[in-house]
């Protein structure tokens, strides 16, 4: 069974420092994310395991936001998102390389906007591991849809984050009837 490691949303406006929406960050930080990611990412990459990093971002005009969405209209009224803007760039310290794929969404499911979920079948991978920001929106939402689409799913907790660990706990408990939840070292371990 083939294996894909995918990466949602580690980028500045939503875990920077000085992100226009980074709610996530104390948890990020708490997390050790970046590092634990980058770790999970380099196991990936040795075990020939696809690594997929998956961003959301809109057009400067923001006409390709979904149109009655109060999340991202709220992100259009702070000016967050836009795909040609800093706020759109990998988290400075992920360690994003040339043999990595990435994709852009345009919702918060990883497969929204893109053709994310054919590349998968084409490439027949059945086992998704979802990492990134947040545990109770972009992690469930795909886990969701990639659960519905016969995908086997486990939530690596330790490279998600939430506003605070109550909602990410939270969210990891509603999961736990669609993916497997575990830990990144547990899953580079077995």
């Amino acid at each position: 069974m083939s294996a894909a490691l995918i990466i949602i949303d580690l980028i500045e406006d939503l875990i920077g420092p000085k992100g226009r929406a980074n709610h996530c960050r104390e948890q990020v930080v708490a997390h050790n994310l970046i590092a634990n990611t980058n770790a999970a990412a380099a196991y990936a990459r040795v075990r020939k395991i696809p690594v997929i990093w998956v961003r959301v971002g809109f057009a400067d005009d923001y006409h390709d936001i979904p149109p009655h969405s109060p999340l991202f209209n709220h992100l259009k009224q702070i000016g967050a998102l836009r795909l040609s803007g800093p706020g759109c760039q990998w988290d400075k310290a992920l360690q994003v390389l040339p043999v990595d794929f990435q994709f852009e969404k345009n919702a918060v499911s990883a497969f929204a906007g893109n053709n994310l979920l054919a590349w998968l079948q084409q490439h027949r991978c059945h086992h998704l591991l979802l990492g990134g920001v947040s545990t109770p929106l972009a992690i469930e939402s795909t886990a969701r849809q990639a659960h519905d689409a016969g995908f086997q799913v486990t939530v690596l907790q330790d490279l998600c984050a939430a506003p605070s660990e109550e909602i990410h706990q939270q969210s990891l408990d509603i999961l736990q009837n669609l993916a497997e939840i575990t830990r990144s070292q547990a899953w580079m371990k077995g």
